[in-house]
């Protein structure tokens, strides 16, 4: 974990380094997210329900942006399942990068830990990587944006991994110097 740390400090410094040289301002967003796990975990839950908060540093103009993303993510066992199993509770923490091809599309890439907080998963972590590409609406004067993406996430751990195709739906906005 503390290589995970050291690196993510890394990111964050870099970042910072490049923020200073632009005119563009940080940007925070705050969502919904809706999931469907994909592969073996399929058979056993049915829905992936999350919240997350993404902080955005500008690296290159309006084009592209340091992400650092938190939030929790929470897969709900299926009612046909007669199984042990029971929900599982996730808190990611992630760095990426989001890079805007059009002034409303973008793709983005994010790769980080995963804790698991529960009793079946309790103090396992797992890796995180979740490519994605999405799209932002302006609002309120062009001040602020609805984003909308897509993306497929994959929880590596021990021999296992837990994958998902999820839609985030959130509001974006700038954050004063």
């Amino acid at each position: 974990m503390n290589k995970i740390l050291l690196l993510i400090i890394f990111l964050i410094a870099t970042g910072s380094c490049c923020f200073a040289q632009t005119k563009t301002t940080t940007q925070l967003s705050i969502g919904t997210e809706f999931g469907l796990p994909t592969g073996s975990y399929s058979g056993i839950y049915g829905s992936i329900f999350g919240g997350s908060v993404k902080l955005e540093l500008p690296v290159k103009g309006n084009d592209l942006y340091f992400t650092i993303t938190t939030g929790y993510s929470v897969l709900f066992k299926k009612i046909t399942y007669n199984g042990p199993a029971s929900n599982l509770l996730f808190l990611p923490l992630e760095a990426g990068g989001k890079y805007y091809f059009s002034k409303l599309g973008y793709v983005e890439g994010d790769f980080g830990v995963s804790e698991g907080v529960n009793s079946d998963f309790s103090g396992k972590r797992g890796f995180l990587y979740a490519p994605g590409i999405g799209f932002s609406a302006p609002t309120n004067k062009h001040k602020s944006t609805i984003d909308i993406s897509l993306r497929y996430e994959s929880r590596l751990e021990s021999g296992t991994a837990i994958n998902q195709i999820a839609a985030r739906l959130s509001y974006r906005f700038s954050l004063k110097k």
